[in-house]
């Protein structure tokens, strides 16, 4: 847990424009902190139980506290299909696509494009900031680094269609003997400057770095952004929290049910005090190899034993299956992804079916981590060459983003749709793109480049041999 105040905005040799900057970011965090952190314990699974207390005794609700990683499965599921591959340039200069590569893998953006995917996916926005690293402290030249919506806030321009000021925690310190964190340095993001902002003995203390950008090196990825709400929304709603409350509290149901169904309720009538109170000694004596034996009682009648009818777990399991279906239906995550299997097994277009409406979903969330990543590699290449991001976008020409297909199809079937492609179009085989639908990675079709122009040379040597022997 991260507490942060408007102190911050008091920092010794803050500009009064920024300082104003910097209490509408606080404000902005603030405002947003408690719900990410609701969102975070939903996904980590540490939500208790909440018992309506008409079926289950509060101790054994204490005692038991059951999780549902539904959450959890909902943000993932769309996290691992989003699968960064490279970028590609079409009409830039020599050498500035390696040189960007370079940078880019420096950074190792294909793990942070996955962490900020799932962070993005679950408090509804993640951020990338591209500043100028300090080299004498083992940092790269060019740092792009991510944030989550917990450690970071901005400030949105509708009409320049931009962040044009964002705050990020950059470090933490621990108070003693609390779990309660505090920042002790945050960088401050505006058009012309990063503002570092450091927490110091006696107070904040601000140091201005200008750049050359002409504009905030910072974006944001969200998921499903809307023009009222650009910073989009999370994929944990509230009715999916709903749904785990929902769950939880009926797999505790379960749990208890079962414990009652292996030991069935029994009944003793007509028996003496004597034979009643060996039973309540030992409850559960008939199951583990004890006689149990019964006198008459007063009266002389004979004792009659007798037992209740078992709870039926069927119920339950319906139950427990509706669930699912609702928040399948909610989410779009499949049935089969939360445990919950057909008797019938389904065919490979059922399969693909049900997968569906969340490919469409996922893709169009990885349209804009193209548009994004495509600031952020103008962005990288302006620190890089200290350039502005006009300049930056300029020299670097049409960059392609590439991720893999989202629907993760098969090996086979991908190789064999290709096949037909280029039967169809033979020049398409000439392409990377041919490659990559095949599955191969960068580096997988770095070397094949590298094959094939020794192949084309090594041909081209063969017919000027071939020639000179005439």
């Amino acid at each position: 847990m991260i507490t942060l105040g408007q102190e911050v905005a008091q920092a010794d040799g803050l500009e009064p424009e920024d300082a104003a900057t910097v209490r509408s970011l606080v404000d902005t965090w603030r405002e947003h902190y408690c719900r990410n952190r609701l969102r975070d314990r939903y996904y980590r699974g540490h939500v208790r139980v909440k018992d309506i207390g008409i079926s289950v005794q509060k101790e054994l609700a204490r005692k038991l506290d059951p999780r549902v990683d539904w959450a959890a499965k909902c943000v993932d599921w769309w996290a691992d299909r989003v699968q960064y591959e490279g970028v590609t340039l079409s009409g830039a200069e020599d050498g500035a696509e390696e040189a960007l590569s370079a940078i880019l893998d420096a950074n190792g953006i294909k793990g942070l494009v996955h962490l900020s995917a799932a962070s993005s996916l679950r408090h509804s926005c993640a951020f990338l900031a591209v500043t100028a690293g300090d080299t004498d402290a083992g940092e790269q030249p060019v740092v792009v680094a991510g944030y989550p919506a917990t450690a970071a806030s901005a400030v949105w321009s509708q009409s320049l269609r931009r962040i044009t000021a964002g705050m990020v925690v950059v470090a933490t310190e621990r108070r003693p003997h609390s779990p309660v964190r505090v920042p002790s340095v945050i960088d401050v993001l505006t058009d012309t400057d990063a503002i570092t902002l450091t927490r110091g003995a006696t107070g904040w203390v601000a140091e201005y770095r200008p750049h050359s950008m002409d504009r905030a090196p910072m974006v944001h990825v969200a998921y499903h952004p809307t023009l009222e709400n650009p910073f989009g929304r999370s994929r944990i709603t509230r009715s999916v929290m709903n749904y785990v409350d929902d769950a939880q509290r009926e797999l505790l149901n379960m749990t208890v049910a079962a414990a009652f169904a292996a030991a069935p309720q029994k009944y003793l009538m007509n028996s003496s005090k004597e034979a009643m109170q060996a039973i309540r000694d030992s409850p559960f004596g008939a199951y583990i190899g004890s006689i149990f034996a019964a006198t008459p009682g007063r009266d002389g009648q004979a004792p009659q034993f007798g037992q209740l009818a078992q709870g039926s777990m069927q119920p339950h399991v319906d139950y427990m299956r509706s669930l699912a279906a609702q928040f399948s239906g909610s989410t779009g995550v499949p049935l089969s992804s939360l445990g919950v299997v057909s008797d019938n097994p389904s065919s490979a277009e059922a399969i693909y079916a049900s997968k569906e409406d969340a490919v469409v979903d996922i893709q169009h969330y990885i349209d804009g981590w193209k548009r994004s990543m495509q600031d952020v590699c103008r962005m990288a290449w302006a620190a890089s060459e200290d350039v502005t991001y006009a300049q930056a976008a300029q020299e670097l020409g049409t960059i392609s983003v590439h991720f893999r297909n989202p629907s993760m199809p098969s090996v086979v079937s991908q190789s064999d749709a290709m096949v037909k492609q280029i039967s169809a179009i033979p020049w398409l085989a000439d392409s990377d793109v041919a490659l990559r639908e095949l599955g191969y990675d960068d580096e997988q079709i770095a070397q094949l480049r590298s094959d094939r122009r020794r192949s084309q040379a090594n041909t081209v040597l063969g017919e000027v041999a071939s020639g000179a022997a005439r």
